[in-house]
């Protein structure tokens, strides 16, 4: 997919916008429940993002069929889908029996979408 580096990238600022408010919130109210959600929006949302958005513009190979869109698609839906219940778990600690196994499934398809950008990269940057 042509342009898979900018759009990895674009999402991967969206993710640090989120992740640097809710930083600024813990700041601001002294509260710092969410330290985990912030970490992992900043490290799974923006620097993996930006990193694989990186890789794809270092070498255009990796961009070419379908893969690389569902490597983005994967990736972003099931960081953002693991994110969110992260933070419904955090808020209510009760959710946590009943989300924690989507949660987990989730996270199952974010590490596949590493054994995919894996792929990719090792197949497509012989040259």
């Amino acid at each position: 997919m042509k342009n898979i580096d900018r759009l990895f990238v674009l999402t991967g600022l969206l993710f640090l916008l989120i992740g640097m408010t809710l930083g600024l919130k813990m700041s601001m109210t002294r509260d710092f429940a969410m330290h985990g959600l912030h970490a992992h929006l900043n490290l799974l949302g923006f620097v993996v993002m930006t990193l694989f958005g990186l890789c794809y513009r270092a070498w255009p190979k990796m961009q070419e069929g379908s893969l690389a869109k569902l490597h983005y698609l994967v990736h972003t839906i099931t960081v953002a889908g693991a994110l969110t219940l992260l933070y419904f778990v955090l808020t209510d600690m009760e959710l946590a029996p009943r989300i924690g196994p989507v949660m987990d499934m989730l996270l199952v398809g974010t590490v596949a979408s590493v054994v995919l950008f894996a792929y990719l990269f090792f197949t497509r940057t012989k040259d």
